[in-house]
């Protein structure tokens, strides 16, 4: 199994955790990375999530996710992909997602990943019949069968 995690996934560690929602996405972040480190579940990666990474003010939080996509990563979605990505990136902005969005989603699918994780309630409505698009803790029930 595959799978992309957006870049809100690797941020929810770092956020103040005052709501029982985002604990319980923060757990599932950590159960899935787990996983991955395991190499139970193959870790996708793009160029957007190395920019929105290097865009951080927190240092520390730049340099862990950095630490993770270098250990983890079975796939890199590159420029090299900029055709097909290009034409991906057309068609799912047509249906209202913002851009860098788009190309996290674009990266997943032309990565052949089963499953896109992300906190972003927006994305979370989206469908694409090429990648599965869940909520970290939905994604942690899946993998528990449940």
């Amino acid at each position: 199994m595959r799978i992309y995690l957006d870049m809100c996934c690797y941020n929810r560690q770092f956020d103040e955790k005052s709501s029982e929602k985002i604990i319980l996405e923060a757990d599932a972040i950590m159960h899935v990375r787990n996983e991955i480190r395991n190499k139970n579940i193959e870790l996708a990666t793009s160029f957007i999530l190395h920019y929105e990474n290097d865009k951080k003010i927190n240092k520390d939080m730049k340099i862990a996710v950095e630490k993770f996509f270098k250990t983890n990563s079975k796939i890199y979605i590159g420029v090299d992909f900029s055709e097909k990505l290009n034409k991906l990136l057309e068609e799912i902005m047509q249906t209202g997602i913002k851009m860098n969005d788009a190309y996290h989603i674009a990266s997943a699918i032309l990565a052949e990943c089963d499953y896109f994780l992300t906190v972003d309630y927006r994305l979370l409505k989206y469908h694409n019949d090429n990648v599965k698009i869940v909520n970290p803790i939905a994604f942690v029930k899946i993998l528990r069968g449940d």
